[in-house]
């Protein structure tokens, strides 16, 4: 009976988050902003990139200046889906690792699709609670990263940061 009481435990393995967002931009221009070893890559409007090894980066976001962001690319295939692992130091939340894939589907000459799949292993030992809480942070974070990809790819480099600062001003 008291077991009615007790905290359920979270599902353990990856979670999976996927979205998707049309842009007016080419699969090949899309490509690029996705790239992380391209000057082009859209997040270098939110930090710096360091280049650790072949396929292998530091991500440093000026939003969490005490964060490292370790990405590896998995797959690459240009116009069409680029993808890399990513770990925080120290971490995030309670994400331990996650695997992000950009899937491009060209929709004309000039546009394209893009769907982000992000399957995320959290910690163990969390509740149900806790789980979906992390579960709803990660699902508003894939729709907020392709919105900023949209806005990027469509209004040009240093759109999101001049956004950001209107933000901060108000």
């Amino acid at each position: 009976m008291f077991d009615l009481f007790k905290s359920k435990h979270a599902p353990e393995g990856p979670a999976q988050f996927d979205a998707t967002v049309e842009v007016d931009c080419s699969a090949d221009t899309m490509f690029g902003l996705l790239d992380i070893a391209d000057a082009r890559y859209w997040k270098r409007d939110e930090g710096t990139v360091e280049t650790v090894a072949n396929g292998r980066f530091r991500l440093h976001l000026d939003l969490l200046p005490d964060h490292a962001f370790t990405l590896v690319v998995t797959e690459a295939e240009p116009g069409r889906l680029y993808a890399y692992d990513a770990q925080a130091t120290p971490r995030a939340g309670r994400m331990v690792q996650a695997h992000e894939r950009y899937e491009i589907t060209p929709t004309g000459c000039e546009s394209c699709a893009v769907r982000l799949v992000n399957r995320v292993q959290f910690e163990n030992d969390m509740t149900m609670r806790e789980w979906k809480q992390e579960c709803e942070m990660m699902a508003l974070g894939v729709s907020n990263a392709l919105t900023k990809l949209k806005v990027h790819a469509e209004m040009g480099h240093g759109t999101i940061r001049e956004i950001k600062d209107i933000q901060r001003a108000a």
